[in-house]
């Protein structure tokens, strides 16, 4: 049972069409400067980053810990996005997480694109959870702090402050339209594809067991929240998009500040643990689609695929110990084991070997397979 809130429908209905009307009158008459641009590009930046690396990393998943004077920006500039303390925050997203796609899903994508994405927000709980879930958090006095002081810290660091840095760039007014408003607006919605987009559009190669989606164009508008499949299997990796090559800001600025010795313990899934998923998923999926009939061919090509997935998960065990061995060693101590070098080696040329013979499999029973939307 849920009742209207008010408060917060108004000022998320009335933001967006106040935003794009100031917005508009104030192109009309004087476009947009340099430094209009740039405020608006480091509070959106400033913001999005506090959410996606502060509320959601960071305290919800504990995937990583940080340096106090993170953690102060993170609290300031989280405060200015309007989405509640990380407490609040926090405690909704491990609720989500806990309980996917089903009624105690806050944000359940099954209840429509639209309440997953604003409409669970446009309305209370009659009987709203305690912070039970985040006894964790409520130990840090910083993070007490920000609950207990939210809504003026909002306010403030949500117009306040890019209206002080629009004047001291001598246009407070352009900082508080685009530094405050137009980024609120942004900001909002960006966080908010999470809950909609990124249970509705792309791939699961990771699990089937959920909605969550992989999609680099959901990763484009989220901060690299986009590759959610893989999140929602493994939530306390630093990275959501694990592979080098995929759009992740909020990863490298993470790992950045790693290098800077402002982060540290960053929480990686191992190898073996992200390959298994995928060979399971895969397999789940194409087993599915294997007709019954064609007795013995069909039992001979689950019999070979079941021994080649072994043998892949197997290989990428055995090359994940090994990388994490090397990479405990010092350098003197590494110049010394060139047979483990060699044995390394041999490890990488099995696993692609056999990784590239699973892919062709795959595709060759795909081939017998019924085929079935992505």
């Amino acid at each position: 049972m849920r009742k209207i809130n008010w408060p917060t429908s108004l000022f998320l209905i009335l933001t967006p069409p106040a935003a794009l009307a100031w917005g508009g009158y104030w192109l009309a008459n004087w476009g947009l400067s340099l430094t209009d641009a740039a405020i608006m590009v480091f509070f959106v930046f400033a913001t999005g980053m506090s959410i996606t690396a502060g509320y959601h990393r960071l305290w919800s998943h504990r995937a990583y810990d940080a340096h106090p004077l993170v953690k102060f920006f993170l609290l300031i500039f989280g405060a200015a996005t309007f989405q509640h303390s990380v407490l609040t925050w926090s405690s909704d997203h491990r609720r989500h997480h806990k309980n996917i796609d089903q009624d105690d899903d806050p944000y359940s994508i099954k209840k429509g694109f639209w309440f997953a994405h604003i409409g669970w927000l446009l309305t209370n709980e009659v009987e709203k959870p305690g912070f039970e879930n985040v006894y964790d958090l409520e130990k840090d006095p910083m993070v007490r702090l920000q609950h207990r002081y939210y809504m003026p810290l909002a306010i403030f660091a949500c117009f306040g402050l890019p209206t002080l840095v629009g004047w001291a760039f001598g246009s407070p007014w352009g900082g508080l339209l685009w530094g405050g408003l137009v980024r609120l607006v942004i900001v909002h919605h960006s966080t908010f594809l999470v809950n909609s987009l990124a249970h509705t559009l792309g791939r699961r190669p990771y699990t089937l067991d959920n909605s969550a989606r992989d999609s680099l164009v959901t990763a484009l508008l989220t901060f690299g929240e986009g590759y959610h499949n893989y999140h929602h299997r493994f939530a306390a990796d630093y990275r959501n998009g694990v592979r080098s090559y995929q759009y992740d800001p909020t990863k490298w600025m993470i790992r950045t500040l790693a290098a800077l010795g402002l982060t540290w313990n960053l929480r990686r899934v191992p190898r073996e643990r992200i390959i298994a998923a995928r060979v399971q998923t895969e397999k789940q999926r194409l087993l599915a689609r294997l007709p019954e009939a064609h007795g013995q061919f069909v039992a001979a090509l689950r019999a070979r695929f079941a021994e080649l997935a072994e043998a892949l998960e197997h290989s990428a065990q055995r090359l994940g110990e090994l990388e994490r061995e090397w990479a405990s060693w010092t350098r003197d101590q590494r110049r010394r084991m060139q047979s483990m070098r060699a044995e390394l080696r041999e490890a990488r040329r099995e696993f692609r070997q056999l990784h590239r013979t699973w892919r062709e499999t795959l595709a060759a029973l795909s081939r017998e397979a019924l085929p079935v939307p992505a």
